[in-house]
């Protein structure tokens, strides 16, 4: 699968051109946009394959903060890890927090996408199960989110897709992962070679994404699949030291400043493996949630408010909930740039 870069590309871009051409598509005025996009969950039955296990608490917490604040939930696929577990054994394990996105859905205000490892729920008895807490809401491959300005001119689009788009997997990757795969990973923790895990496959699939999306004008791609945050094509790694070399500029101590950088050196740990493939002069056209499958519990998103877009962590780091935005910029500033192509990476402001 990974041998042609070139034919790998290509297969990614004809896999994009099919989700957008089909995608149905929303008008929205971009100041009055209130949505929040999570991707990856991995949901299974709470064993040590479980990859969302360490990360329930700290969801459930940013479920409650974004419905109390009239938020649309965007799921972009792979929310239950359907390559592994059956999904009666998933909702026993996490019916709660079914419940909690229900609520969500129960106003019509929740949409769920299909991704690679979740994609059975299209089935007749999956989705018997998961309408008790959607109400029977379509599932997507894509969904283009058209914004206009205060007078109804069009400002451009956002695709959201899961981002496996173009690559296939047969029968036999999901019979080896539940059948080998899924008992190895429960007694050694290892994951398997996807681009959430495998470098040489996350590098060229992130270039594909972004090579599809910087030949659209006017255009935003929203993902996950990677599992790797990603904020105007710019990496995270590339936020991290952005957030602790603007912090240093301020009147804080040394304190504060050492504690920071102790902190961001914690979540960068393998800062080497999560480099990006894209060049720090990328085109502001592709972003991605990153995930809420990390293994030290926290989880990352994307949210559109207020005509602003930010990459947020949630994290349970000091005993009780934490929303930390980690980048953001005004969403109409990065449209126009994703239009005449220009994008400086300091028009971004990092946050603390």
């Amino acid at each position: 699968m990974w041998r042609s870069r070139t034919r790998y590309l290509e297969r990614v871009a004809a896999g994009l051109d099919h989700a957008y051409e089909r995608a149905e598509v929303e008008t929205a005025r971009f100041d009055r946009t209130r949505l929040v996009i999570f991707s990856d969950l991995h949901r299974g039955i709470g064993d040590r394959a479980d990859d969302f296990r360490p990360c329930r608490k700290i969801y459930h917490a940013a479920l409650g903060y974004y419905g109390s604040l009239d938020y649309r939930l965007f799921l972009l696929g792979d929310v239950e890890e359907l390559w592994e577990r059956l999904m009666v054994g998933i909702v026993h394990r996490y019916q709660s927090t079914l419940e909690l996105e229900k609520t969500f859905f129960d106003r019509g205000m929740a949409e769920r996408f299909v991704g690679n490892h979740d994609e059975s729920l299209e089935r007749p008895w999956n989705r018997t199960v998961l309408d008790r807490y959607t109400g029977g809401a379509s599932l997507r491959e894509s969904l283009v989110l058209r914004l206009t300005d205060s007078s109804g001119n069009a400002m451009g689009e956002i695709l959201f897709v899961h981002g496996h788009q173009g690559i296939t997997y047969s029968w036999f990757d999901r019979f080896f992962v539940r059948r080998f795969w899924a008992p190895i990973q429960r007694l050694t923790g290892v994951t398997v070679g996807v681009p959430s895990s495998d470098l040489a496959i996350r590098l060229t699939h992130e270039q594909a994404i972004y090579d599809w999306a910087r030949r659209r004008e006017d255009l935003l791609l929203i993902c996950g699949h990677t599992h790797h945050p990603v904020f105007m094509s710019a990496a995270w790694e590339q936020t991290l030291r952005s957030e602790l070399d603007a912090l240093r500029l301020t009147s804080a101590s040394p304190e504060t400043i050492a504690m920071k950088e102790a902190q961001l050196k914690w979540v960068a740990a393998d800062l080497d493996d999560l480099r990006s493939a894209l060049p720090e002069d990328a085109r502001p056209c592709y972003f991605n949630t990153g995930c809420c499958s990390f293994n030290d519990g926290s989880i990352t998103g994307i949210e559109i408010v207020d005509g602003r877009i930010r990459l947020v962590r949630w994290s349970g780091e000091s005993g009780s909930p934490k929303r930390q935005s980690l980048r953001e910029a005004e969403l109409a500033n990065i449209l126009g740039r994703c239009g005449n192509g220009v994008c400086s990476l300091g028009d971004a402001e990092a946050s603390e």
